[in-house]
Formats: C-alpha cells, structure tokens, sequence
C-alpha cells in the first residue's frame, strides 16, 4: 500500500448560524486535498490549538503532548485511516492512527481526527493517508484556491519553524524566518 504525504490545508465555515465546518488535508503538490466535516466544537478545538482564537485555555491535546514530551515519547507520524465501525462516522468516518516511539519500541494507538491533527501539529509530525482512500475520497483544487492554500501551508510551516527556532534559542534564524512571515503577509494585502 502506497502512502501519500498530506499537509495541513484550509478551514471553511458555511455562512449560516450554526453552519457546518469543513477542515481541508492537501497533498503535497497542492493538487487533490481531503474535505473532512467538523462539528463546531471540533472546529474551536482545533482554531484554541493552532492559536487562532484569542485567549484559548490549554486544551487536553495539548497537556497530553506537553506529558509525552516530559516523559521524552515521540509521535513519529500521523495517518489517516477509513474507520468501519457503526459508531465512528463523524468527520466521514476519518480517524487517526498515531505511531509514537518511547525510546525502545514503536507503540500504535487510534485517536479522533481532531486529535490526531492537533497531536500532528504539536509534535510537527508528517501526516499520511493510503493513496487508495486518498484517491477515493480527495477532490482537486482549483488554480484560484491553490494559491491562498500554497501561501497559507508557507505560512504555517515557516510558523512552526518560527517557534522551533525560538525554543532552540536560535534567535538570528527565528528572526529571518520571521521577517520571511511578514513579506509574505505584506504582500497578501
């Protein structure tokens, strides 16, 4: 079975009151991406755990990724899986296989989708998906969508980057990276 490397993509949210939410996982070359449905408080646990909601409380995500990081237990990567199960359908029936790595020996648990993603972002793990469910599932993205998507992964990452190199005390790369993060926000206006 061949695996496909997915980044993290977009959030849309309907116009209605109380309207749905659809979170987007893209393959690398920005062509196909996989619309997931999340609830509204799916929605906000992702939104407080990317820090895009002001004043977010620490979540359980992340006081469980702060507690494996203590104890010095990897999350080597994330993988999307097709759950069967009667009672797993929410997010399409999307969840997340997690591979962490004690130090001794690699241990594989399922998770949520939302925590899956969430866990994918705290540890900057790759996320995976099957081709198979990737080709049945993914839809393409159009040329217009691509570009806000390609600015908005950049962003993301060099983000990442931005707070790897500050708890590294690697202060003249974080500074680069994050005059990098402003040129490109000054050139979306």
């Amino acid at each position: 079975m061949r695996r496909v490397r997915l980044d993290i993509g977009a959030v849309a949210a309907s116009p209605e009151e109380g309207g749905s939410f659809t979170f987007f996982l893209c393959r690398e070359g920005m062509d196909r991406s996989l619309p997931v449905p999340l609830t509204p408080p799916q929605m906000h646990s992702i939104l407080s755990n990317f820090r895009q909601l002001p004043g977010a409380s620490i979540s359980m995500q992340s006081l469980f990724a702060g507690v494996l990081q203590e104890y010095r237990i990897e999350l080597l990567e994330v993988s999307i899986i097709k759950s069967y199960e009667e009672d797993a359908q929410e997010n399409n029936g999307f969840v997340a296989e997690l591979l962490f790595f004690d130090g001794d020996k690699e241990i594989k648990k399922i998770a949520g989708f939302v925590d899956g993603i969430i866990l994918s972002k705290s540890f900057s793990c790759p996320i995976y998906i099957s081709e198979d469910l990737l080709d049945r599932y993914a839809r393409e993205i159009d040329l217009q969508s691509k570009d806000v998507l390609d600015k908005e992964t950049l962003l993301s990452r060099l983000k990442d980057e931005l707070q790897q190199a500050i708890n590294n005390e690697e202060y003249e790369k974080a500074s680069a990276i994050s005059k990098r993060i402003e040129s490109i926000k000054n050139n979306n206006k």
